[in-house]
C-alpha cells in the first residue's frame, strides 16, 4: 500500500510540475472511468452495460476531439462553406493541448472496452487504477499500457532486485545517449534543411530527410527506453515500444516494431473489428481495413492534413503483402549471425528509403510543402553535389549514427537495445563509460520530445 501511495504521489507531483492546469481534467477522467468500469461490470443487462459503455467511449473521445481536433474540424467547416460562396470571417479558437492525452485516454478507452469484453475484470482499487492512468513514466508519451499487464504488478508487493536495478539504469542511459546525442544532433542538421528547403538542392533535401528519420525514432525510442527503464527502478514491468524497426524487410514487420504499444492498440480495438465487418468483402475489406487503421494511426499523432496523409501512404504499403500472402511475416534479420544476406540488406534499405521519404509529410507544416520538398528531391539536383553540408558537424553525426546502429544490430535478438548483462564486467563497464563520455561531451539539449505534442 505504501509503495503504491508513493507511486500515485511521485505521478501526480510529476504531472501538476508538467502543466498543473490539465491535473483537475486528468483527475476527473480517472475517477469517471474507474466507476464506469465497475458499473459495466456490475450491470447484469446488456443494454445497461452498452450504456456505460458508450457513456465512456463519448467521454473518452470527446476529451480528444474537443481538445486535439476541434479547430480541424471547425476551420474544415468554413472552409467547405467558403468553396460555396460563404465569405464568413473566423477565427480558430486557442485551445490549450493537455499533456499526455492522447496516451491516457487510450488506456482508458481500452481498458473499458476490455471490461465490456470481459477480457479483464475492473480494478476495484481506486489506488490502483489511479496509477494506472496516471504513471509519471509513461503519461507523457507512452508506453500505451493495458490494465491486464500493468494493474496486477501493481497488487504485488514489490521487492529490490539488483539485476533489475541496474538494468533500468543500463537503459536510462541507453535512450539518454539516443535523445541527447543522436536525436538532437541530427536535429541540428535536419532543421537546417527542413528550414530553407526552397535554396537547397535535391541532395541535401535527401540527406535531410535521413537525418530526420533517424532523429525521429532516437528521439521517441530514447523516451520509450527512459521511460521502461526509470519504471523497472520501482519494480514495474512496462511494455517494449520499440524493436529496432530499421532492421525490418517489409512493412508489416516495421510495423510490429515500431511504436508497438500504439499499434497493438489499433489493431485490437480498430483493425480487429473492421477486418471482421468487411471479411465478406475479402482482400478488399482486408485492405480497406488497414488503410482506414493507418489512417487512424496517422491522424493520432495530430489534427493535420499531413498525418493523415502519412497513415493513408503506410496503409497502402501494405497492399502487396495482402496480395502476396505475406501479411503475418516476422523475423529477425541475420538471426543468430554478424551480417545479413544481400537480398535481406536490399529489402531493408529500400524500405527505409520508403518510410524516410513519407516521413516528409510527418514533418511538414502542410501537405503542399511536403510535396514541394519531395518534388524537388526528384529534381535533377539530387545529383549536385551538396558542398555547403560537407562540414564537420554533419560528418561526425553520420559517424554517431553508425555507432548507434552497429549497438542496436548487435543487440537485435536481446530484450531491449542495451541489454549487455551477458559480456563480461569489463566490456560492461567500458561500454558504459564509452556512451557517458559521449553524452557529455557531445550531447545537445533538448527542450521538449517530438512526441510530447500528440
Amino acid at each position: 500500500m505504501s509503495q503504491n501511495i508513493l507511486l500515485l504521489a511521485a505521478s501526480v507531483f510529476f504531472y501538476a510540475w508538467a502543466d498543473w492546469r490539465f491535473l483537475a481534467l486528468l483527475v476527473v477522467s480517472t475517477l469517471l472511468n474507474f466507476f464506469l468500469g465497475l458499473k459495466i461490470h456490475e450491470s447484469e443487462e446488456d443494454r445497461k452495460r452498452s450504456v456505460f459503455l458508450y457513456l465512456g467511449l463519448i467521454f473518452n473521445v470527446g476529451l480528444l476531439l474537443y481538445f486535439k481536433y476541434f479547430n480541424f474540424f471547425y476551420e474544415g467547416f468554413f472552409e467547405l462553406l467558403s468553396a460555396f460562396g460563404n465569405t464568413s470571417e473566423y477565427s480558430a479558437l486557442r485551445i490549450l493541448l493537455p499533456l499526455g492525452i492522447s496516451f491516457f485516454t487510450f488506456q482508458t478507452l481500452g481498458y473499458l472496452i476490455d471490461v465490456f469484453n470481459e477480457e479483464i475484470e475492473p480494478s476495484k482499487n481506486l489506488l490502483d487504477f489511479s496509477i494506472f492512468v496516471t504513471f509519471f513514466p509513461k503519461i507523457l508519451s507512452g508506453p500505451i499500457e493495458r490494465a491486464a499487464a500493468f494493474i496486477p504488478q501493481l497488487q504485488e508487493k514489490r521487492s529490490f532486485s539488483y539485476p533489475v536495478f541496474v538494468d533500468g539504469l543500463r537503459q536510462i542511459l541507453w535512450g539518454l545517449f539516443a535523445k541527447i546525442v543522436i536525436a538532437e544532433n541530427c536535429a541540428t542538421v535536419a532543421n537546417l534543411i527542413y528550414n530553407n528547403y526552397e535554396n537547397e538542392p535535391g541532395s541535401a533535401l535527401i540527406l535531410g530527410t535521413f537525418f530526420y528519420a533517424i532523429q525521429l525514432y532516437a528521439d521517441f525510442s530514447g523516451y520509450s527506453n527512459m521511460a521502461i527503464g526509470v519504471s523497472k527502478l520501482f519494480g514495474i514491468q512496462l511494455m517494449r515500444n520499440f524493436s529496432t524497426p530499421f532492421f525490418s524487410t517489409n512493412i508489416s514487420d516495421f510495423w510490429r516494431k515500431w511504436h508497438i504499444s500504439l499499434t497493438t492498440w489499433m489493431m485490437d480495438y480498430v483493425f480487429t473489428p473492421l477486418s471482421f465487418t468487411w471479411r465478406r468483402w475479402q482482400k478488399r475489406g482486408l485492405i480497406l481495413s488497414i488503410i482506414t487503421t493507418f489512417v487512424l494511426v496517422g491522424f493520432w499523432h495530430g489534427a493535420n492534413w499531413t498525418f493523415v496523409v502519412y497513415g493513408f501512404l503506410h496503409g497502402i504499403y501494405f497492399i502487396p503483402l495482402v496480395y502476396s500472402g505475406k501479411m503475418n511475416t516476422s523475423e529477425i534479420v541475420a538471426k543468430g549471425k554478424w551480417l545479413p544476406s544481400i537480398k535481406e540488406l536490399l529489402k531493408m534499405l529500400s524500405l527505409f528509403v520508403l518510410i524516410m521519404l513519407t516521413d516528409v509529410f510527418f514533418r511538414a507544416s502542410n501537405v503542399g510543402t511536403a510535396f514541394e520538398y519531395l518534388k524537388k528531391i526528384f529534381s535533377k539536383s539530387l545529383f549536385d553535389f551538396p558542398t555547403s553540408l560537407l562540414n564537420g558537424t554533419v560528418l561526425f553525426t553520420t559517424l554517431l549514427i553508425a555507432l548507434y546502429v552497429c549497438i542496436e544490430w548487435i543487440n537485435r535478438e536481446k530484450k531491449h537495445d542495451f541489454e549487455i548483462s551477458k559480456y563480461n564486467i569489463y566490456i560492461r563497464w567500458f561500454s558504459y563509460i564509452f556512451i557517458f563520455i559521449l553524452i557529455l561531451f557531445f550531447g545537445r539539449s533538448a527542450e521538449t520530445f517530438i512526441y510530447f505534442q500528440f
